[in-house]
Formats: C-alpha cells, sequence, structure tokens
C-alpha cells in the first residue's frame, strides 16, 4: 500500500515536470529515458497493487470465517431457552448473511479507505507545497464532505440493524414452509407461503430502499462538493498565472493533487458509512459472541448408579412466567426401576424430561441423581449417563453409522461397536440389507427411512450410549403394530438393568412399569401401579385408561 499511494502521489509531480520542461529539452533520448522510467515505475505500482489486493482479500475470508466459527460456537453453546426465542431460519440468516457483511468491509472497503486516508494525508502537504494560497480553497469543502458522511453514518447504523432484522425474519419464514414442505402441500398451502414471504420481503425491501435513498443523497451532495471545489481551483489558479505566480504545469499538479484528496475525503465519508451500516448490521453477531456463558466442567466420570429424585420442584418456561408448567412436583425413583408419566397433553410430562436432561433450571425445589444436588453436579458429567429416545427420533442427513455413533462424543466409536448396539436394537439384518449398509445416507431427518427403523437406529444410539437413566417420549405411539412390536423388543432390551422414565399413552406400555405417575395440569394427582390406580375407578388414570381398559377387556370377555 505504501508503494502503491507513493507512486500516485508521485504522478502529477511527474507530469508537472514533464509539462514545464517539454518545450526546453528537445532531445528524444530524454523522453526515452523518462518514458522507460515510467514503464519500470508502472510495473513496480502493478506488482505492488495485486500484493496489496490479494492480502487485504484473503485476510478478509480469514477474518470472516473465524468470526463465523466463533457465532456458530457461540450459538451451539446457548442454552435450550435460547432456542425457544430465536426461530432456526432466523439463526442460519445470521450465520450466513449478517456475518457475509463483514467481508466486503473488511476486504476492499477497509483497503480502500486506508489508501485514501494516505492519498489524502500526502495530497494535502504535496498541494501545501505547491501553493498554500490556492489550498485555501479546499479548506471549506474537505470538513463538509467528512461532517456529511458522520451524520449520514449515524443514520445507516440504525437503518442496517433493522434491515437485518428483515432480512432474518425472511430466513425464518421460509425456512418454516421449506421444513414443512410436505404439509405445505398436502394442504395446498402454496399460495399462503408465497404471501407470507412476500410480505417478509416487502418489509425488508422498504428498508433497503430508504437505506438507498439517504446513501444517494449523500453520495450527490459528496459530488456537487468535489466539482464546486474543483471549479473554483480553476478559476482562482488562472488568476495566479495570470500574475505569474504559478506555472501551468504547477496548476495541472495542484489540479490532480485536489482531485485526490477531494476523492479520498468522499471516499474516506464513505467508508465511515459503511462501516457504521456494517457495524449496525452485525451488533446482533458481536452480541451473542461476547455473552458470557457458564464454562461447563469436562464430563469426566459420574459414577451415576440411576436414583432419581424430585423434591417439591416447580417450573415455568421463560416465554411463559405465569404459567406455571410444574407445581411442587416430588417423587423418587429408585436405580434400576421404571416409572411411566401419565396425563393430558400439556399436563407436564415433557417438562419433567427437560429438567432431568438440563435443558432448564427449577425454579425452586432441587433434582437429586443419587442423593445429590444436580446444581452441584457438572451438567456434561449428568448428561453422560442420560439417554433419550423420542416419538420423533431425531436424525442427521449423514449416514446411518454417523447417527448411531452421534452417541458418543468423548471419544471415536469403532464400526464394530455401531453393529453391537445395531443388532442389540434388532436393527442390523435391515441395515445390512441396504446396498450401501451402515454408510446409507439417511437424508433429511431420516426422510429415507420407515417409521420403525428409525425408532431402532435411535435406540441403537441409545444402547451406545450405555446411560443409567433412561427416558422413553412416546417411542412406540406413532407406529403400526408390527412395527411397534419390533421396536419394543429393541426397548426391552434397552430398559434392562437402566432406570427408566417412559412418557406415554397406550396401555401395553404403561403396564410394564413398577409405578406409574399421573399429572394433572403440573400437579401429581396420582402414583401407584397399574392395578393400584385400576382400582380407584374415581381417579383420574382410570378416567385418562378407561376407553383403553375397555378395549383390553373385550377379547377376554369374548
Amino acid at each position: 500500500m505504501a508503494v502503491t499511494v507513493l507512486i500516485q502521489l508521485a504522478y502529477p509531480k511527474a507530469l508537472s515536470y514533464f509539462i514545464d520542461n517539454i518545450n526546453v529539452r528537445k532531445d528524444m533520448a530524454w523522453f526515452s529515458s523518462l518514458a522507460l522510467t515510467m514503464l519500470a515505475v508502472l510495473a513496480l505500482q502493478a506488482v505492488a497493487a495485486t500484493a496489496r489486493y490479494y492480502i487485504f482479500e484473503s485476510t478478509g475470508y480469514m477474518i470472516v470465517t473465524r468470526i463465523r466459527r466463533q457465532l456458530y460456537a457461540a450459538l451451539i453453546e446457548q442454552p435450550i431457552r435460547f432456542y425457544d426465542k430465536h426461530h432456526v431460519g432466523e439463526l442460519n440468516n445470521r450465520l450466513t448473511a449478517d456475518v457475509e457483511i463483514l467481508h466486503d468491509t473488511l476486504t476492499m472497503g477497509m483497503a480502500v479507505s486506508l489508501r485514501c486516508l494516505c492519498v489524502f494525508i500526502g495530497g494535502v502537504v504535496m498541494l501545501l507545497t505547491i501553493s498554500p494560497v490556492l489550498s485555501l480553497m479546499l479548506v471549506i469543502f474537505l470538513p463538509a464532505t467528512l461532517f456529511i458522511g458522520k451524520m449520514t453514518g449515524k443514520v445507516y447504523r440504525k437503518r442496517a440493524s433493522l434491515m437485518q432484522d428483515g432480512q432474518a425474519e425472511c430466513g425464518k419464514v421460509a425456512q418454516e414452509h421449506f421444513s414443512n414442505i410436505r404439509l405445505v402441500h398436502a394442504f395446498s398451502q402454496q399460495r399462503t407461503a408465497r404471501a407470507r414471504y412476500a410480505g417478509a420481503t416487502e418489509h425488508a425491501l422498504s428498508l433497503s430502499v430508504s437505506s438507498s435513498a439517504l446513501f444517494a443523497l449523500f453520495r450527490g451532495g459528496s459530488s456537487f462538493l468535489v466539482y464546486l471545489a474543483l471549479l473554483g481551483t480553476l478559476w482562482f489558479g488562472a488568476r495566479l498565472i495570470g500574475q505569474g505566480q504559478m506555472t501551468v504545469g504547477d496548476l495541472t499538479a495542484f489540479i490532480l493533487y485536489a482531485s485526490m484528496v477531494t476523492e479520498a475525503a468522499g471516499a474516506i465519508g464513505e467508508f465511515w458509512n459503511a462501516w457504521m451500516r456494517t457495524i449496525g448490521a452485525t451488533e446482533w453477531i458481536f452480541k451473542v459472541i461476547n455473552t458470557e456463558r457458564a464454562q461447563e466442567a469436562p464430563a469426566g466420570e459420574a459414577g451415576l448408579q440411576g436414583r432419581l429424585a424430585f423434591e417439591d420442584v416447580a417450573f415455568a418456561y421463560p416465554e411463559r412466567p405465569d404459567a406455571p408448567a410444574l407445581n411442587k412436583i416430588d417423587f423418587s425413583i429408585a436405580a434400576g426401576d421404571t416409572i411411566a408419566l401419565v396425563g393430558a397433553s400439556g399436563a407436564g410430562k415433557s417438562t419433567i424430561a427437560s429438567l432431568i436432561l438440563g435443558f432448564y433450571r427449577p425454579d425452586s425445589g432441587r433434582i437429586l441423581f443419587d442423593g445429590v444436588d444436580a446444581a452441584a453436579m457438572p451438567l456434561a458429567a449428568i448428561r453422560s449417563k442420560l439417554a433419550i429416545v423420542e416419538q420423533e427420533p431425531s436424525l442427521f442427513s449423514g449416514s446411518i453409522f454417523e447417527n448411531i455413533a452421534f452417541a458418543v462424543a468423548e471419544r471415536e466409536v469403532t464400526l464394530d461397536e455401531v453393529k453391537a448396539a445395531a443388532a442389540l436394537a434388532y436393527a442390523h439384518d435391515f441395515i445390512s440389507a441396504f446396498p450401501d449398509g451402515y454408510d446409507t445416507v439417511v437424508g433429511e431427518r431420516g426422510a429415507q427411512l420407515s417409521g420403525g427403523q428409525k425408532q431402532r437406529i435411535a435406540i441403537a444410539r441409545a444402547l451406545l450410549r450405555d446411560p443409567r437413566i433412561l427416558i422413553l417420549d412416546e417411542a412406540t405411539s406413532a407406529l403400526d403394530s408390527a412395527s411397534e412390536l419390533q421396536v419394543q423388543r429393541a426397548l426391552d432390551t434397552l430398559m434392562q438393568g437402566r432406570t427408566t422414565i417412559i412418557i406415554a399413552h397406550r396401555f401395553s406400555t404403561i403396564v410394564k412399569a413398577d409405578r406409574i405417575l399421573v399429572l394433572e395440569q403440573g400437579r401429581l394427582a396420582q402414583h401407584g401401579t397399574h392395578a393400584q390406580l385400576v382400582a380407584q375407578q374415581e381417579g383420574l388414570y382410570f378416567h385418562l385408561m378407561r376407553h383403553q381398559l375397555a378395549r383390553a377387556a373385550a377379547p377376554a370377555a369374548a
């Protein structure tokens, strides 16, 4: 940059020397030597400009990549309540579009502004050297340009933040409809999807257009001031030549230097506006990156035996603080026991599972693992002994091997370990039947697999984790009878010797539990064995189960 700026500043002086001596030196050797010198200088400038461009561009990519990694790392470490507030589409947009804005500013924008700053300082020095009197013409222009840039920059910063919020909303709408594309087509809601996205983009467009109008006014005003200053310089310079106080070469050089200085001042103002836009657009990014998060201790060996207890636990979701999800829940589970959580939708069953997994902390009361308060234990150590099998298993779009091996984060998992877990989950046979075996790609959320196959892969993943406490969240409720039978065999293997919490509505699943906890609106309404609860015909459990009990009794009566 220093080389290119010095050569740029030398041009007008060289041109001035050439103009003033063109009629004095008529020797062609002089012209030839001057031409060769200029050619060498131009070659040097080309090499320096190439190096400058490459270094700034590559450095900019490195910075942006590092920021993107830092943002991703910060997002992945955010607690679950953060994702309750922010949509996945919004976060994806922040991670891509918002970070990309930094690139242009940090590469060519920064490079041009630094070069212009050097040109500006060097040009002012050269102007004062040629004619201090004529330099007074620029005294009014330069502060005016910089002041306009500063004032518009403040507005840009606010507008840019709103623009990025608008773009994030567009990403959110698109993500929602892409994620549920089968539902969109099934209900013929393409027009509604287009209308929602059009509404989101219209808002973002109006913000962008208004910002463009402001930027256009700044460019127009700066351009007018530039030409006004040059016109004044020509007029005053012509008078100085007429008075013999300046040569034609000096005036030419002065005009060129003045053009450099004015253009540099305008570019600095534009960069300031761009920098303000970038700051406004990326405030959210750095706010997330700089958010202090509790440092998790390494998992280590928790040594949990599987005893679990809730002591007067109360909890409300952060987004609904006035609607308690659990109210004074109190129960204990012995190591190796199986309990079933029963209740209507919204009774608090999944909330208990979320608290056990550490997604949230109780508002009051305690959760004890082997008699130790969970708040006093490293969360990673607790989770290393937990596993969950969900109603709709969460699978990644990679291979079957990767999805099962996902159970273990502390080390590399071998294929033999994955096969052993799959065999216990009764999944090895159907996996081996695929042409690519364990390398079969399952598609987004396991779209290439049946419901029963996905469940058995999830069970194999849980088996590989070898947990002490197992959570089954409606693990068979969405399956047909044949698939349920296969999955239930795998679940029976998985549950052996482990503390198991079953969230279920099906009678066939519930009766296998050692004890049943009946929840109603966040409270523990009943607890006991199936036989004990059925005997209480006025109780909630009998009310919830009576239709299933009647169906189960019908074959026996026949």
